[in-house]
């Protein structure tokens, strides 16, 4: 699947939603969001074993809840707080739930040929704009723009990790039997 740029709306909103949600965050958590919007969970390993068992872990770590459950990214993905696996007694139903999120997650990443070139261009195009909404130093937003030159995804600031303990995983809403089954197994 090629993806498409956002257009400039779909960011606008993308934007404020993040920053309403998250306000204490710097421009390579802004460039996290626009990668994530375009390209969603194609970064991840595609085993299906080490994703369940990066999710079982991480959930065995998370001390509190990343909020919201549900934030939407853009007309693509979504990101799906690891709080919303709900942690009752049932070892076997918490499994089932960790196993449909992975599956969710498998269904939803897209391979992608390298598009950096196509990232950057991107980035650029939309910088200003983010520019507009989060003022923020000129090496903040040189260290963004080397990032998407480089084309690496990075991990959130410190600010916003020490913050919002962000616990999510990265899915399409619209693949409507998984949703199904992970909000069935979760109700």
């Amino acid at each position: 699947m090629k993806t498409s740029p956002l257009n400039n709306l779909d960011l606008k909103n993308m934007v404020e939603l993040e920053l309403h949600l998250h306000p204490l965050l710097e421009p390579i958590d802004l460039y996290k969001l626009l990668y994530q919007a375009l390209y969603g969970p194609h970064h991840i390993i595609r085993d299906f074993k080490q994703l369940y068992t990066s999710i079982n872990s991480e959930l065995g770590l998370m001390q509190e809840n990343y909020e919201p459950l549900f934030q939407e990214i853009g007309p693509y993905y979504s990101r799906l707080s690891l709080s919303a696996i709900k942690k009752d007694g049932d070892t076997l139903l918490r499994q089932k739930r960790i196993e449909a999120l992975t599956e969710w997650i498998m269904a939803s990443s897209c391979v992608i040929p390298n598009t950096a070139i196509d990232f950057v261009l991107q980035w650029k195009s939309y910088e200003p704009m983010l520019k507009e909404h989060l003022p923020a130093d000129p090496p903040s937003w040189a260290k963004a723009d080397q990032l998407a030159e480089q084309n690496i995804l990075p991990s959130h600031s410190d600010i916003y990790r020490q913050n919002y303990h962000p616990h999510y995983r990265l899915i399409n809403p619209k693949l409507a039997k998984y949703k199904q089954k992970f909000m069935e197994l979760n109700a």
